[in-house]
């Protein structure tokens, strides 16, 4: 069988991208967003473009946010700017993702790979909103083909890209390149070529970081945040605390794995882990031993962190993942396709391969629904929130904004006077201590949210009920809530002369 021609190759990639593109362009007018950090990104991203290019969030490195500034130096709208950058990265990623896998699969694992990684709903939804994910993933597969031609500093420069996406790359990039580079003759040349553009990079994200926050140690607030707020915080004593760990390692691999890229796929990738020729230099032994790496870090997460299985923050971090692992899955299901056509037939085989591409789309088109449906419920109404404030509330008005609503209307520079409750001073509880602090400052509006970690609870509890609220001559009174996340809206109203107003629809 020759070789498939470069020109065919082309063709499938772009009719891939395109189905992609259709597919996720369709989502961004549906999808609110994985979380807060989707219009959080949207702030960094004007605030790296305000800055000049200088001042960077240590914990969210670099890279994401000054693609999207680049961007919007362009087009001067935030919200195309960085779902810009998540969509050019998620495409990118797709077209390499089908080049590599016809590359070294053949071409039926390209058409399948290629399709299911355009519907993938992680890596399809991030795509289509503002996160920097998708990114992270387009510098990994460039690396890849930069591997398959041996160019090694090509590689290691892209390495060191990825790592200013996420820094955890570096934990596993180095290792993966190393393998690569001692593969062939000239081993030590090999190696300097392919770590010195890793290393630059690295050292000079460290010096940034040291002459910008005080510190050389860029991933230390970021990792120790994670384990604190984990399950593992919990633990009682180092037994529990490794058993607990190792269950949720297991069940991210062995059951969220599978339930997201579908459970052929992730037998067959499974298959290609094991079966793959690991003292043999190939881009088959590197690509097996990059989605290794990325799954042992992802289950690393879990032991450390532990986080419930369940919870969103595993998705986000399962997105780069998927095009690294789900052309391998197709490779590994695809031998045992071959053998049981010769074992049992082909009518035998092409069932087999039907069972598991329907499992695979049911899964898909399941997940990316609940994700849409939680979105819309749990963020939606805070994008829709800000938005009234943009439009109905004075730019003057000083206000208690947090969240997607303050990040909403800082995409975009105003002269808003917004309060985080991080910076509220009053004293924690002290009902007396936040209405003067209110009368002082002449707050006007108040947006109270529920979860502890927007310290809102801690410094006013008092507010938990909604409803009116008076203390000291100042009062508030709800306005609007949804309970599903949590947040109550207050306007501040004179309780002597108001009659409180209707709350808004």
């Amino acid at each position: 069988m020759s070789p498939p021609r470069p020109r065919s190759r082309a063709v499938l990639v772009g009719v891939i991208v395109v189905v992609g593109a259709v597919w996720r362009l369709w989502l961004m007018g549906r999808y609110a967003g994985w979380e807060e950090s989707d219009y959080g990104n949207l702030a960094m991203v004007r605030g790296v473009l305000d800055g000049g290019f200088r001042h960077y969030d240590m914990n969210h490195m670099p890279g994401y946010y000054a693609a999207g500034a680049v961007l919007l130096a362009f087009v001067d709208d935030t919200v195309i700017a960085a779902r810009g950058a998540s969509l050019l990265g998620g495409l990118v990623g797709l077209g390499l993702a089908t080049w590599l896998a016809d590359a070294v699969g053949g071409r039926r694992v390209a058409w399948v790979a290629g399709l299911l990684l355009a519907f993938q709903p992680e890596y399809a939804l991030y795509a289509a909103s503002s996160l920097r994910e998708p990114l992270y993933a387009a510098w990994l597969l460039g690396m890849l083909v930069a591997l398959r031609g041996e160019r090694l500093a090509l590689a290691g420069a892209l390495a060191g890209l990825a790592f200013l996406v996420r820094f955890e790359a570096a934990l596993v990039l180095a290792p993966v390149l190393a393998v690569h580079a001692l593969g062939r003759p000239h081993r030590i040349w090999r190696l300097l070529r392919a770590w010195a553009p890793l290393a630059l990079v690295i050292g000079a994200w460290a010096a940034y970081c040291r002459w910008d926050h005080g510190t050389w140690q860029f991933w230390g607030h970021a990792v120790s945040v994670n384990v604190e707020t984990g399950l593992g915080a919990e633990a009682t004593d180092p037994v529990t605390w490794l058993a607990a760990g190792v269950d949720v390692g297991l069940r991210l691999v062995a059951w969220l794995l599978p339930w997201r890229i579908g459970w052929a796929i992730w037998a067959g990738l499974l298959l290609m882990l094991v079966a793959v020729p690991w003292r043999r230099h190939h881009l088959s032994r590197t690509w097996a031993l990059l989605a290794l790496g990325m799954l042992g870090v992802w289950g690393g997460i879990g032991l450390v962190g532990q986080h419930s299985p369940e919870h969103n923050l595993y998705w986000k971090w399962l997105c780069p993942i998927v095009p690294v692992a789900v052309p391998l899955g197709v490779m590994g299901a695809g031998t045992v396709v071959q053998r049981v056509s010769g074992a049992f037939g082909k009518p035998a085989a092409m069932g087999l391969v039907a069972l598991g591409l329907l499992q695979a789309g049911a899964s898909y088109g399941k997940e990316t629904q609940r994700q849409l449906e939680l979105s819309a419920t749990l963020y939606r109404p805070q994008l829709e929130l800000a938005q009234w404030l943009e439009a109905e509330v004075d730019e003057s008005t000083p206000m208690i904004l947090d969240n997607i609503p303050a990040c909403w209307i800082n995409r975009r520079p105003h002269e808003r006077p917004l309060v985080s409750w991080f910076d509220v001073p009053s004293r924690p509880g002290d009902a007396a201590s936040f209405a003067r602090y209110l009368e002082r400052e002449r707050i006007e509006w108040v947006l109270w949210f529920a979860e502890d970690w927007t310290q809102a609870p801690g410094v006013a509890p008092f507010l938990a009920d909604g409803g009116a609220w008076i203390e000291g001559g100042v009062g508030l009174v709800e306005r609007d809530r949804e309970d599903a996340y949590g947040w109550i809206l207050y306007e501040r109203v004179d309780p002597e002369t108001s009659g409180h107003g209707p709350v808004l629809p």
